[in-house]
């Protein structure tokens, strides 16, 4: 039976025709017909050898795979007449496709060769790439042909200022010599019957049934958290099936699709966007990456994240796998067993069903990201499982009366300072405290590792309770103040220190363990007893929202109680800072020019109702950050957990793409040095992949050469000299402009600070601003070492 194919040649140049249809004529056999093509003898120069040989080979290989086919050739000029020319030749469906998959060649099998240097419109190569990748979903929809990277090669320009492949054609530069360019269809052609059109294994695309692995695992995060979770994913052999599914269900859907550097930064996304939004993940890589995620893992956990992280594996049994984790020398669940992390091996495709129940059912423990070790075949397995339902019995402890009589006695009748430290709050929950701190004169503070939490301003107005931020690093003026009134700590029965939603790691206040055991009244607020402090004096072991909601009808201070507070909340808001902030230094120093930005961000927030995001990474600068800028509400801090340098950055761009708003980025030189840029992947989704950012990023890169804590803590904490192991060379990128896909990139080089201008590039919206800040080393300006409360400057 003669088979038919169809070479659409897209081109206004008659070379271009001639040269396609000279080479299509050489792969003419007896039953082999190329209708339109030129006779083998025909051709307008000599072959040189690789052509003959290809020729050669091509005519070889054919006569054995389409020894009878007629393969017309249809000539059209401009790209957007493809669609009505090959509707004048392709023969009519005689049914409308079903559902399944769906061979290729139940459909015609046509391979374009498209000129886009004359048949497309566009000044640059990548607006015409993009013309084409469009016209292509219009060809598959409309006529159902399939699309593939064998079936069309487009001829353009060679882009030199960028590389990035197209997964539905094949882009080549349009040769000089004709030769190469009739090699090249000729492999073409060739290559596309052998891959496509005579392998039994080709589908058309999107006809390829979807893995029983993402349905079930997206069936079951839809059906907890709707469209709020997201698919973090980076590529490999073995999952790349199972991210094409996930992906195409999560983009039909709603769902966020996020890539990233390297597997590391996805964790970060991830982190982040469950630490500011309670948004689940599906996080997939492939086999061996089991220790990419590093430390972040740690903080997923001990963020009890909910999630699934799907590594693929390879099969059991073998001896030494490629990139096999669980073999006879190797155990990668006793890695997550160690981490307390649950962690599934799943190798028989018979108990899939049974075994995701068991994982669903550990999702809902709390206990971290459940992790999925995969075998291929059960990435192989199609179609829907019969999960059984899960059903988990939440546990809601709750504290007994006389505990929430005992708070409210301290609220009520105690006139000393309380202050409430306050961990990852809900919005109900954060208005509770808000309105509770506000009835009882409470002094309200955030941390390092939660920052933004409770906020200097709150729906645009200014917090009147809010202090500052208390941590063992750059704690501020105002917070040591309230507990440090004249100079002398309070006493243990003078105050009384809350930490709701919070374990107290000894990042969360300005005292060593000793000082909270003898000298600081705590009262800690946790729906987990394994968290209690050991030095906490009044456990409140309860969900928040449901203690405050018990508490609130309870909270009546008498008004000397209320005003002795709250003078102590305005004596210690007068507290002042380092003098040296008001000193206009180049290199600037930290203080002075967080002090400026901070007036400029105060005027945006009272002038434009401005509200922002912040991502604070390790170092000084994103102490500094933390400490001296007002903010509008919960950030993202890298010092949470392991205090991991190049986190906070990593997880910017999964907040930028799914969130609006405005968000700012604060990240030294050694943590901007540590980690991959996330520049490209963030180009890439907004150039190709439908990402958009509709507020405003601004990420200020601060520059003072070296690994500023680390120093501080050798040259102040230990009166020694610094060495070059905490040094740091960071080349500066000159100003530059660019625009991805309707979003504006900038860099910029901060010597000094403009108010006027640095104001208007962040109210820009649809723009990413990326800002170089020269700054210089200092050991003791905003607190940042325990030893600089001691600095003459602070008296």
């Amino acid at each position: 039976m003669t088979q038919e194919l169809y070479v659409a040649i897209v081109s206004s140049s008659p070379a271009f025709h001639a040269t396609a249809a000279a080479a299509l004529g050489q792969l003419a056999g007896p039953s082999r017909w190329f209708a339109g093509a030129l006779d083998k003898d025909v051709f307008p120069t000599a072959w040189p050898e690789p052509a003959q040989a290809l020729a050669s080979r091509a005519n070889a290989y054919l006569d054995e795979a389409l020894p009878d086919a007629r393969v017309e050739l249809v000539e059209v000029a401009r790209l957007s007449l493809v669609e009505d020319r090959l509707r004048q030749v392709l023969p009519a469906q005689a049914t409308e496709p079903g559902e399944g998959p769906r061979p290729w060649t139940a459909a015609p099998t046509v391979l374009l060769l498209v000129d886009a240097t004359t048949a497309v419109p566009g000044e640059e190569v990548g607006d015409r790439l993009d013309t084409v990748v469009e016209t292509l979903a219009k060809l598959r929809q409309h006529l159902g042909i399939g699309v593939s990277p064998y079936s069309v090669v487009v001829y353009d320009e060679l882009d030199e200022d960028q590389v990035y492949s197209r997964t539905v054609c094949t882009s080549r530069r349009l040769p000089d010599d004709d030769w190469v360019l009739a090699a090249e269809v000729l492999t073409a052609f060739t290559d596309l019957v052998q891959a496509r059109h005579v392998n039994r294994r080709a589908l058309l695309p999107d006809t390829e049934p979807a893995g029983s692995l993402a349905l079930a695992l997206t069936d079951f995060l839809t059906e907890q958290s709707g469209p709020r979770w997201a698919l973090h994913f980076f590529t490999g052999t073995l999952p790349a099936k199972l991210i094409q599914d996930a992906t195409t269900i999560a983009q039909q859907a709603g769902n966020p699709v996020l890539r990233g550097p390297n597997e590391h930064s996805l964790a970060c996304g991830a982190l982040a966007r469950w630490q500011l939004d309670q948004a689940p993940f599906l996080l997939v890589a492939t086999a061996g990456m089991v220790d990419e995620l590093k430390g972040t893992l740690a903080n997923l956990r001990d963020s009890q994240a909910r999630g699934f992280i799907v590594f693929g594996e390879t099969a059991p049994g073998g001896w030494q796998p490629f990139q096999g984790t669980v073999h006879d020398d190797e155990d990668a669940r006793a890695v997550f067993a160690a981490r307390g992390l649950p962690c599934f091996y799943l190798t028989e495709p018979e108990r899939l069903a049974e075994e995701l129940a068991a994982a669903f059912r550990a999702y809902h423990r709390r206990s971290g990201p459940v992790v999925l070790l995969t075998a291929p075949s059960v990435l192989r397995m199609t179609g829907p499982l019969d999960v059984p339902k899960v059903t988990v019995a939440a546990a809601h402890p709750q504290a007994d009366e006389d505990t929430v009589d005992a708070v409210a006695r301290i609220l009520n009748e105690e006139p000393g300072p309380v202050l409430w430290q306050c961990g990852n709050l809900t919005e109900d929950e954060r208005e509770l405290v808000y309105d509770l701190a506000h009835r009882a004169g409470v002094a309200l503070v955030d941390s390092l590792g939660r920052p933004g939490t409770v906020a200097r301003y709150h729906q645009g107005r200014e917090v009147e309770e809010f202090v500052g931020t208390m941590s063992i690093y750059g704690c501020s003026p105002q917070v040591w103040s309230l507990l440090h009134p004249g100079g002398r700590r309070l006493g243990h029965g003078d105050h009384a220190l809350f930490f709701l939603k919070s374990r107290i790691t000894d990042l969360a206040t300005p005292f060593p363990e000793k000082t909270l055991y003898q000298d600081c009244r705590i009262v800690q607020v946790t729906d987990t007893p394994a968290h209690v402090a050991p030095f906490t004096d009044l456990p409140v072991v309860e969900q928040l929202s449901s203690f405050l909601r018990r508490l609130a009808p309870r909270v009546a201070p008498g008004e000397w109680v209320l005003r002795s507070r709250r003078e102590a909340i305005a004596r210690a808001r007068r507290a002042t800072g380092d003098p040296l902030a008001a000193v206009p230094s180049v290199p600037m120093s930290h203080e002075h020019f967080f002090t400026a930005l901070d007036g400029v961000l105060r005027g945006l927030i009272t002038g434009h109702g401005y509200e922002y995001t912040g991502f604070y990474d390790v170092g000084r600068g994103g102490i500094s950050a933390i400490r001296n800028l007002a903010r509008t509400g919960p950030g993202f801090s890298g010092w949470y957990g392991r205090a991991l340098m190049g986190d906070a950055l990593q997880a910017i761009p999964s907040i930028a793409l799914t969130r609006p708003g405005n968000v700012l980025g604060f990240i030294g030189d050694g943590a901007a040095r540590l980690v991959p840029s996330s520049l490209p992947s963030l180009a890439q989704q907004l150039r190709h992949e439908h990402g958009r950012v509709d507020g405003n990023i601004s990420i200020f890169f601060l520059l003072n050469g070296g690994f500023s804590i680390i120093r501080s803590n050798r040259e102040l904490q230990h009166a020694a000299t610094a060495d070059a192991q905490m040094s740091l060379l960071t080349p500066v990128e000159p100003p530059w402009r660019e625009t991805w896909a309707g979003t504006t990139v900038t860099h910029e080089r901060l010597v000094t600070v403009d108010p006027g201008h640095l104001a208007d590039r962040l109210l820009t919206p649809s723009s990413i601003n990326l800002f170089s800040v020269y700054l210089a080393h200092d050991n003791e300006g905003d607190d940042i070492m325990p030893t600089s409360r001691k600095s003459w400057r602070l008296r």
